[in-house]
């Protein structure tokens, strides 16, 4: 209830006027921004299944560390695409478009988010992923740690395979990384 009522005093609305405004819980605070149960609803349904108040935490600290390094956001087909790849993942329109209505989300509202996680697949591109090196010793010794998960088949027709293992696990530690050196510097408050 202090949550709601925290919501109204910010909106200016009195507890009386408040039965005409959808309340809504507060989750967490970062930095100064609300994040609210509905954002966790929108994340799981347009985004990641099993999401939740960590994973939305995590989302907004790197949203406003790649509005303090990348300077442009994505631009407009880049996010096309990508809302046009979101909508794919629902059987029809009617499926789309209740969705939207149980989520509280406009069309525009789910370009805007998916904006903001293309900006934030930016900074991990630009400031993680591109210092990530495989040497060709760390691809061998995977190889040999794991031999019997690649069914008989020579180092040279699964080195790229590996590599991409290997980059994925050095982007996830790195990004892990990045988070707790932004996350320690943050002001954040889980409800």
């Amino acid at each position: 209830m202090r949550n709601l009522v925290f919501v109204l005093l910010l909106i200016g609305l009195s507890a009386t006027t408040a039965s005409a405004v959808i309340a809504e819980q507060i989750v967490a605070v970062v930095n100064g921004q609300l994040l609210f149960q509905t954002d966790i609803l929108r994340d799981q349904t347009f985004f990641e299944q099993g999401s939740d108040v960590e994973k939305l935490v995590r989302h907004k600290l790197l949203l406003l560390e790649a509005k303090r390094f990348i300077l442009s956001p994505p631009e407009g087909e880049e996010i096309d695409l990508a809302f046009e790849e979101i909508r794919r993942n629902f059987p029809d329109e009617t499926a789309f478009s209740n969705a939207l209505k149980e989520t509280g989300f406009s069309t525009e509202g789910l370009k805007r988010e998916i904006m903001d996680r293309l900006w934030v697949k930016k900074l991990i591109q630009d400031r993680i992923t591109f210092f990530i090196f495989i040497t060709d010793e760390e691809i061998a010794q995977y190889y040999q740690q794991h031999q019997g998960d690649f069914e008989q088949k020579e180092l040279r027709d699964i080195e790229e395979d590996i590599r991409t293992i290997l980059a994925k696990e050095k982007e996830e530690m790195k990004v892990k990384e990045y988070l707790a050196r932004i996350r320690s510097q943050a002001n954040i408050e889980v409800k």
